[in-house]
């Protein structure tokens, strides 16, 4: 029943996601707008999560042990998501990224808080060089962001 009920929620953040990324300019291939990369994965997205919908319609329903809807982490990990936005406003990227990326770690028991710091740092650190070094996504900045970014026009 669990896996059902995520593989909705995926559809309609799928839905929500296109809607959103339709909503600015998508243009054409010859003069792609804002909204053309956003549109084109959101779309990639929605294939993805309709046949994940299917799939799991169509196994029998397995009972499931151990897990519970009271636990910790579902709820966390959605208060975290939903909380990330506002941490951006308020931090920088690098700050409020590794933060929810560390905290979900935890949540999840990945491994080793040590290891989760440095999973967390890696991820962080090498999402920014991607976004906003080479990609040219404008992220929140901060003291740091500058300094990585002036050491990727440097090498």
């Amino acid at each position: 029943m669990k896996e059902r009920i995520v593989a909705i929620g995926i559809l309609v953040f799928a839905l929500v996601y296109l809607a959103g990324s339709i909503s600015l300019k998508v243009g054409t291939l010859a003069q792609p707008g804002a909204g053309q990369f956003p549109a084109a994965v959101a779309f990639c997205l929605l294939t993805v999560a309709a046949y994940h919908l299917w799939r799991t319609f169509r196994k029998t329903a397995e009972k499931e042990e151990g897990h519970s809807w009271t636990q910790l982490a579902p709820i966390g990990i959605a208060v975290i998501l939903v909380i990330y936005p506002m941490l951006l406003k308020k931090l920088n990227f690098l700050l409020s990224t590794f933060i929810v990326l560390f905290t979900l770690f935890r949540m999840l028991r990945f491994k080793t808080p040590l290891i989760a710091l440095g999973v967390s740092l890696l991820t962080t650190i090498l999402s920014f060089v991607l976004f906003a070094g080479v990609l040219g996504v404008i992220v929140p900045g901060g003291v740091m962001e500058e300094l990585i970014l002036k050491i990727i026009e440097r090498g």
